[in-house]
């Protein structure tokens, strides 16, 4: 059982040794492979941030209409060049001119009687006034202190008169009726008188009836009342500190309404806010719009300064400085490159979800007719050149992800062996090397074909 052992554990070696044998004759009749390699050398190291922006302009209005109506004229075509202040559209304004002029209209007329309250009335007006006051009160306290003793005894015989005199008119017809000499004419007359007798001097009984029963509850109050619009017009004619004020609070309440009119007016016509080129015209000659037009009425950019607005993160932005030159290349025009500057870096952050950014104002130092507002830019920022040192590529170097060491494979011969190295600098595409290779020294770039894995296999160490 033993021996029979040791043959199955023999064969199993040969097997192995016989595939071995394989592996590396196949290895050998493959083409081989030499890796590619670049020679470590000294230069220049450029560090660089980029960032990604559309181009704005240095400012932007969206101009709409303050008030709703009718368009009636558009002074400007898009793109054409305005300047602060100039014209570029108006609405139908008929109905706010007349509201302007009723505005006017209405402060002039406040305008007089604020004059006319603070300067008084005239003195043969104050003078009519106060006697108009002192009959209504004379009035009124005739009737409430009731009829005067003579005037009702002086009543008293004239009716007493008349009821005489009724009495000589009857004894008159009476004889006049009995006597076989009188005319049917002379008793007529006769009762006649008789008649107007009666009347008067039922007038008289009234009168000293009502004279003598006083003044009813009515004309009380009719007089109290012509007195208090006495009264009441001598006050308007005298005003007091607060009548004074109510009228200057309604003359200044016409200014505005006046003022807001004008406003209107004036709104009804979209003016330039600043120098600048027309980009976009949203309305045509007839058209109804509202007090908001999407997009804007008209939208105005100044030109004169582009520039883009970048999001730096707070690892990067320490390392900016305002006035540094940028590159900025368009995708709209790949192969060119235009200068910039940074203009400023916000002081504060903009949090979002965690993070902290900053946005980077960048100015193109270089104007071109061919850019537009809105193209997608790069911007690259050189941040530290570093002079004479030695530069790998990145393409060259492998980076252990549990401890953050980087290798090469340095080629020496036909040997291809792993290097540890320390790195200073590190840009876009080479890092500064500090330690682990020295100038000319000859490093492979990507993966290591077969062929040179088996040279390292067996020459290596």
């Amino acid at each position: 059982m033993r021996g029979r052992r040791l043959w199955l554990f023999g064969a199993l070696i040969a097997a192995v040794a016989i595939g071995a044998w394989a592996l590396l004759e196949r290895v050998r009749a493959q083409p081989s492979a030499s890796p590619e390699t670049v020679t470590i050398r000294r230069g220049t190291l450029r560090i660089t941030l980029s960032a990604a922006g559309k181009i704005r302009p240095r400012a932007q209005a969206v101009l709409n209409f303050a008030t709703p109506g009718t368009v009636a004229e558009i002074f400007v075509r898009e793109g054409e060049t305005v300047r602060k202040g100039q014209p570029l559209a108006r609405l139908d304004t008929s109905d706010l001119e007349l509201a302007v002029r009723q505005a006017e209209i209405a402060y002039l007329t406040q305008q007089v009687v604020y004059s006319q309250t603070v300067q008084g009335p005239k003195p043969e007006e104050l003078a009519a006034a106060r006697a108009a006051v002192r009959s209504a009160q004379a009035a009124l306290q005739a009737l409430e202190k009731g009829p005067d003793p003579l005037d009702l005894e002086m009543a008293r015989l004239n009716y007493e008169i008349a009821k005489n005199a009724l009495w000589q008119a009857q004894l008159t017809r009476d004889k006049t009726a009995g006597s076989p000499l009188s005319a049917p004419v002379d008793l007529d007359l006769a009762n006649a008188r008789v008649g107007q007798a009666e009347l008067q001097a039922e007038v008289a009984r009234l009168q000293y009836e009502k004279l003598r029963a006083g003044a009813r509850p009515e004309q009380l109050e009719a007089a109290r009342a012509q007195l208090a619009q006495a009264q009441a017009n001598l006050a308007r004619l005298q005003p007091d500190a607060l009548t004074v004020e109510r009228m200057r609070l309604q003359l200044e309440q016409a200014r505005l309404q006046l003022e807001q009119a004008r406003r209107q007016l004036e709104q009804a016509t979209l003016t330039a806010p600043f120098d600048g080129t027309v980009i976009a015209l949203n309305i045509e000659v007839g058209q109804a719009v509202g007090a908001g037009v999407p997009g804007g009425a008209i939208v105005l950019a100044d030109l004169s300064d582009l520039h883009l607005d970048l999001t730096v993160d707070e690892v990067d932005v320490v390392r900016l400085k305002e006035g540094m030159s940028v590159e900025i290349t368009l995708d709209a025009m790949p192969g060119r490159t235009f200068r910039g500057h940074i203009e400023s870096i916000a002081p504060a952050a903009i949090e979002s979800g965690g993070a902290a950014t900053y946005r980077v104002r960048v100015i193109l130092d270089e104007r071109d007719p061919a850019l537009r507002v809105g193209m997608s830019a790069t911007v690259e920022i050189e941040v530290e050149r570093r002079e004479n040192v030695l530069l790998v590529p990145n393409a060259a170097v492998r980076r252990d992800r549990e401890t953050g060491r980087a290798f090469v494979n340095r080629v020496v011969g036909d040997r291809v062996e792993e290097v540890e190295i320390r790195l200073g600098a590190q840009g876009e595409t080479e890092s500064e090397v500090v330690e682990g290779l020295r100038e000319g020294d000859v490093v492979a770039l990507g993966e290591i074909g077969p062929s040179a894995a088996f040279r390292f296999f067996r020459f290596g160490r």
